[in-house]
């Protein structure tokens, strides 16, 4: 049922436009004799980058941060999620991040890798489609979304509250933009949300923090 949804979804944006072209990205860390301070960050865009350009402006914000910060396409979680669990990047002080589509994405990786013994100390989620629940090796788990009342009903275009595996006791907290006029910009959507400075700097802090 979901996949006949996310089809009818990928029509919908293919109709309502929101196409970028954004490059892959790199699978294998390329060897240097620098170490990038922790934590690494790894970002996941959203279905065909549609609507993905703020992604790559945080990523490049959290880069200008001294923060080492990758940026990677929808299509590439699978592989993300196997070479993070087969320690071909590195997974000091993980922090995962997605929008959209790619922000449930994030979320399967965070469980690929609890399998595989590895926790992540922090999950932010921008604005979930069709969201698992957050599972327990989770350190904390920031949800940014806004709710779009009656279309909140499609799996499509809407970003949703995210919940906790039952028993659960990691930090979770979701933020409605709606409700926190702090973070909130004028015209926000699911198509502009990704590109919210407000949202942007409230993230950067939580890495940074996350690194403390």
């Amino acid at each position: 049922m979901v996949g006949r949804m996310r089809a009818i979804a990928v029509c919908v944006m293919v109709w309502l436009g929101g196409c970028a072209y954004l490059p892959a990205g790199p699978l294998v860390d390329a060897p240097s004799t620098k170490v990038a301070p922790p934590p690494h960050v790894y970002l996941i865009r959203g279905f065909e980058d549609w609507y993905s350009t703020g992604i790559e402006t945080l990523a490049a914000e959290l880069r200008e941060s001294h923060i080492d910060a990758k940026s990677y396409g929808e299509s590439q979680w699978e592989s993300l999620g196997d070479s993070l669990a087969n320690g071909r990047l590195q997974r000091t002080r993980l922090v995962l991040i997605g929008f959209s589509y790619g922000a449930d994405d994030v979320i399967h990786i965070a469980r690929r890798l609890g399998s595989a013994g590895y926790s992540v100390q922090l999950l932010v989620t921008i604005d979930p489609v069709t969201p698992g629940s957050i599972p327990a090796n989770v350190k904390r788990c920031v949800n940014f979304y806004q709710s779009n009342g009656i279309w909140d009903f499609f799996p499509w275009l809407r970003g949703v509250p995210v919940a906790r595996e039952a028993g659960d006791k990691q930090q979770l907290a979701n933020i409605n933009l709606r409700t926190h006029p702090e973070l909130l910009e004028p015209g926000t959507s699911h198509a502009t949300i990704a590109g919210n400075e407000k949202m942007h700097a409230a993230i950067i802090r939580l890495v940074q923090s996350a690194a403390q």
